[in-house]
């Protein structure tokens, strides 16, 4: 689910317990633990967002120190904890423009092509077990994503990611 997507249902069920306050908005908001909790999470998404969007802005140098660092810190998780964080930068991914996720998804492609066989692996096999809950449209959006994020590869190494990539996200 997108981080959007999220943010909407975070609105409604806000929506829905402030409207049944006798309370103004205001006050409802001021008090409610369960909106409280809802607007920490909100403000989380809302950053995860921005982050990735100035990533994108940020050289391919910067992008590729910052997203190394964020991929070596999947690789220390327990399964579990890789593919819920994984899973919530890739639905922040899906959020971004077509532009901002194809460089994004270039500067990740490329470090995961440098990264040795056993860390690979982890996060292949992770991003793998999330692309298999995906819908036919998103898995083509990060088809297409991969496309043009190897574009610029030597034509062997060009058909091995894609390949890959593709086994992935059938």
């Amino acid at each position: 689910m997108s981080m959007k997507h999220e943010l909407d249902q975070l609105a409604a069920a806000c929506e829905a317990c402030a409207t049944d306050d006798d309370l103004s908005i205001d006050e409802h908001m001021a008090a409610c633990p369960a909106c409280e909790d809802r607007e920490k999470k909100a403000e989380e998404i809302s950053q995860m967002i921005q982050t990735f969007q100035m990533m994108s802005a940020k050289s391919e140098e910067d992008r590729k120190k910052i997203l190394n660092a964020r991929m070596n810190g999947f690789l220390s998780m327990p399964d579990d904890k890789r593919v819920d964080a994984m899973t919530d930068m890739f639905d922040t991914i899906e959020d971004l423009t077509p532009a901002q996720r194809n460089t994004i998804v270039k500067t990740r492609t490329d470090l995961l092509t440098s990264m040795p066989k056993d860390d690979r692996n982890k996060i292949m096999g992770s991003a793998k077990e999330i692309f298999s809950t995906w819908e036919p449209d998103r898995k083509m959006m990060e088809k297409e994503a991969i496309m043009y994020a190897t574009d610029d590869y030597m034509l062997l190494k060009r058909m091995m990611v894609r390949r890959m990539f593709k086994k992935m996200l059938a």
